[in-house]
């Protein structure tokens, strides 16, 4: 390649200081062709949702990771019927972009191309603090008072915890309920509350509430909620749905509450309050991703 020229993918990046790139994986999205991220063919000739022509994927335009698994090891595709690539003798071909080398069969080289052995992992060796293998913990807030895998550790004992957020977390006893954060389609975490077309699709701030609970509670549609934790409370309109029902864990009936996370102090939506006020500051072992999808709330008409 010549200096200047756009590289085709980071399959072309070198470590001599010859190549550049901001991050590898968005490689070849804007190659000499232009901007592949605004390609606008949905052709499907493989019947699966395959569809190179539109946008760009990354890495390299793959569509599906690790689709050398999807053929046998002679690189025939294990059903004829929902193929993405296979070997025709003397290259890899097909719908999809191969996630391997160009190594005929036979040469070795397993699917899962990112493990030396070339297969897929269940367990790892060294990498997790509690491992090697997966293992079921009960969030540290947590309605049922034993794991019943193990009853006598139901918590994860190599979790990151620091003693002022221990102090404040709740109980089944004060915080009878499960609330779990997420995203709605008209908003995307606390980005787009400050786009008005955003903010004209959904202004306001709901907290989600099953029937049942709504009914035991004397709340109804549209009334405004107080949902506590041991940590604060937030403000919102109810939102009484069929979506979410009671839960049997145990032998006991346990309610969710559903919050969606996106409104704050600022922005071009209504004002709401913080949903992360609710939520414990309880790490993950291995990526100390925080536990914002399960802990204990009080929910009552405010």
């Amino acid at each position: 390649m010549k200096k200047g020229q756009q590289l085709d993918g980071f399959h072309q990046l070198k470590s001599d200081g010859s190549t550049a790139s901001f991050c590898w994986v968005y490689s070849g999205c804007w190659t000499e062709k232009g901007n592949q991220m605004a390609n606008r063919d949905n052709a499907d000739p493989s019947g699966l949702g395959c569809t190179p022509g539109w946008a760009f994927a990354w890495p390299q335009n793959r569509r599906v990771l690790y689709n050398r698994a999807s053929v046998d090891p002679s690189g025939k595709p294990w059903d004829e019927n929902r193929q993405l690539i296979k070997w025709d003798g003397t290259q890899w071909g097909g719908f999809d972009v191969p996630d391997f080398s160009n190594a005929p069969p036979g040469s070795g080289v397993g699917p899962f191309i990112m493990q030396p052995e070339g297969v897929g992992r269940l367990f790892a060796v060294d990498k997790m603090a509690d491992g090697p293998f997966p293992e079921f913990y009960e969030p540290f807030e947590s309605p049922v008072e034993h794991n019943l895998l193990h009853p006598a550790v139901s918590r994860n004992p190599v979790a990151r915890l620091y003693s002022y957020d221990a102090d404040h977390l709740g109980n089944a006893k004060d915080f009878p309920y499960v609330a779990t954060t997420y995203s709605i389609t008209e908003l995307f975490r606390h980005w787009t509350k400050h786009s008005l077309i955003n903010a004209i699709a959904q202004p306001d701030q709901f907290i989600e509430i099953g029937e049942q609970l709504a009914s035991q509670k004397g709340i109804k549609q549209g009334d405004e909620v107080k949902v506590s934790a041991k940590r604060g409370f937030i403000k919102a309109k109810a939102v009484v749905t069929k979506r979410i029902r009671p839960l049997t864990i145990n032998g006991k009936v346990v309610e969710t509450i559903g919050i969606p996370c996106h409104w704050g102090f600022e922005g071009a939506t209504q004002k709401g309050f913080l949903a992360n006020t609710l939520t414990p500051s309880v790490g993950d072992a291995n990526a100390f991703t925080p536990e914002y999808k399960a802990f204990l709330v009080n929910v009552e008409k405010a």
